[in-house]
């Protein structure tokens, strides 16, 4: 009996600290289902960002080719999801260009597994997903909530915004 519990306890041990582990293991951004995200971009965000991703040159930013940037940023992570929730005003600098409109705030639209799936879709779309750092986690209905739970204005988020270092 003593031997069985040698051999047994080592593997019993492994199971408890590698499962929680393997578990936990974030789904790459690449392989997140972006079809909700895409459909709520086309119906709601695509006015302003445009079907490219391009924006409204001097109205309204770039997703494309600026998304990643931000991503790549300690707290971008945090901060896009920020934006989406409660908008953002006040004026910009993105890829040399001027902009000074406001974001809408879409945090009682939509739910958190939404909102995880438009981010998801903007930042894979485009081109983004090549641009984005290495091993980049989806966005989770749980990472929204998160912030959802700070209760932000839109200025807060700006202040965020200039606490990151983006103009």
């Amino acid at each position: 009996m003593k031997r069985i519990v040698k051999i047994l306890a080592p593997v019993a041990l492994a199971v408890l600290v590698l499962v929680p582990v393997v578990i936990a293991q974030a789904t790459p951004i690449t392989e997140a289902d972006t079809s909700v995200g895409e459909t709520i971009f086309n119906t709601n965000c695509m006015a302003c960002h445009q079907t490219n991703g391009q924006g409204i040159p001097g109205a309204f930013p770039p997703l494309a080719d600026h998304l990643p940037d931000v991503l790549s940023l300690d707290g971008g992570r945090e901060y896009a999801i920020d934006v989406v929730l409660y908008g953002l005003q006040g004026a910009i600098n993105v890829n040399g260009m001027a902009y000074n409109s406001v974001m809408t705030p879409w945090a009682t639209m939509f739910d958190d597994e939404q909102l995880a799936s438009v981010l998801n879709y903007a930042a894979t779309a485009w081109g983004n997903a090549e641009a984005l750092p290495d091993g980049f986690a989806a966005f989770t209905a749980d990472d929204v909530a998160a912030q959802r739970a700070t209760a932000l204005t839109a200025d807060e988020v700006y202040a965020k915004r200039q606490a990151l270092g983006l103009e």
